[in-house]
């Protein structure tokens, strides 16, 4: 069984954060950091353990920021990377409002060994002028890292970050940032962008569809980032999401067969989809299909997820049959509960038709 993520923040990382940190500033208290970091660290959950450690640095050096910051940012140089240098961001996350121009000013620096994607959000909140202001010269900078911070940074509904009220309130401020990265030479930037894009698309989706409608145009931007943006809304069947992908948006189809089996099933089971689809238009259409699951929650309701397909080019009067194998197991944001599972199937974001399973209790 793989180890979850917190265990990455254990006792061993400290140790090595501690004799960095110890080199880095001869005042660092290294006996009263490791007491206090490691003292319970097995009972927290992994946010906690980070915020932990970047406390403990900073009460290291007396509570003084400005040390702790310099401190920070020697350790980054020394090469330290992955979740050991997630504390080194978290001492700017916490502590760095008292200091937001040198904090802002190390980010670009730290977010090379772990992302400041959550650090810079108080920093929005607290000082949005000037923190722009830096954004705004990051959209240009030579290091990827720091120009995909400027666009993941100011999501709206960054996963695990707490929501920026800016960013809700006024989606446009990042989408005036996002419109300097649509070239972005990488794909890990343009990446960004897209799941931008989509963030504010569950509030906004005809300032999504009117800004990518604009961009689609552009021969230069990556097909793929306006598909990424996209998904949800096509996934909802938005008529001006599926024009910009040249899909049909109103099709003319009938559902000969739509399958679902085994009807019973057990947690790591797969399910097979089949689905028996006939035009009745006069002309081609492009179709894209996807398939909702109906889970069962512990409270007995359902919850609808819908999941991708395919897209598929149906020319007028002929058939397709499609399969779709998936696994049914638990993931880090779904937990499964037995009952019976309803299975859709979506044609333009409409359902069109469904079928199910049974999900059994655990075997022990």
């Amino acid at each position: 069984m793989a180890d979850a993520l917190k265990d990455r923040i254990d006792a061993a990382l400290v140790e090595d954060l501690a004799d960095r940190l110890a080199a880095a500033d001869p005042a660092f208290d290294r006996p009263g950091f490791t007491a206090a970091v490691l003292a319970d660290l097995d009972d927290l959950e992994l946010k906690a353990r980070v915020d932990r450690v970047a406390d403990g640095i900073v009460a290291a050096l007396g509570g003084d920021h400005p040390a702790a910051l310099d401190a920070a940012l020697a350790v980054a140089g020394s090469g330290v990377e992955g979740f050991a240098a997630w504390p080194l961001c978290s001492v700017v996350e916490r502590h760095g409002l008292v200091d937001p121009d040198r904090s802002l000013a190390a980010m670009p620096v730290l977010t090379r060994r772990w992302s400041c994607e959550f650090a810079i959000r108080p920093f929005l909140d607290a000082e949005p002028d000037l923190t722009l202001d830096h954004l705004r010269r990051w959209v240009a900078d030579d290091d990827e890292l720091v120009r995909r911070l400027v666009s993941e940074g100011t999501r709206p509904r960054l996963p695990w970050a707490p929501r920026v009220q800016l960013l809700l309130d006024d989606p446009a401020i990042g989408i005036d940032l996002l419109t300097e990265l649509r070239h972005d030479p990488s794909e890990t930037v343009r990446r960004s962008v897209a799941n931008h894009l989509n963030d504010v698309a569950r509030a906004h989706p005809d300032l999504v569809v009117d800004t990518l409608s604009g961009w689609a145009a552009d021969p230069e931007v990556d097909p793929r980032l306006v598909r990424h943006a996209l998904r949800n809304l096509v996934k909802d069947g938005h008529p001006g999401a599926l024009e910009i992908l040249g899909v049909t948006t109103d099709p003319s189809v009938e559902v000969d067969a739509f399958v679902v089996t085994p009807d019973e099933i057990r947690l790591g089971d797969h399910i097979e989809l089949t689905a028996h689809l006939t035009s009745t238009a006069g002309a081609g259409q492009r179709l894209v299909v996807d398939f909702v699951i109906h889970h069962i929650g512990a409270d007995g309701t359902s919850r609808p997820k819908v999941f991708k397909w395919t897209t598929v080019d149906l020319p007028a009067g002929e058939s397709v049959e499609l399969r779709k194998r998936r696994r049914i197991q638990t993931a880090s944001t779904r937990r499964y509960h037995a009952g019976y599972h309803r299975v859709g199937l979506q044609v333009a974001g409409a359902e069109a038709a469904s079928g199910g399973f049974d999900l059994l209790e655990s075997s022990t």
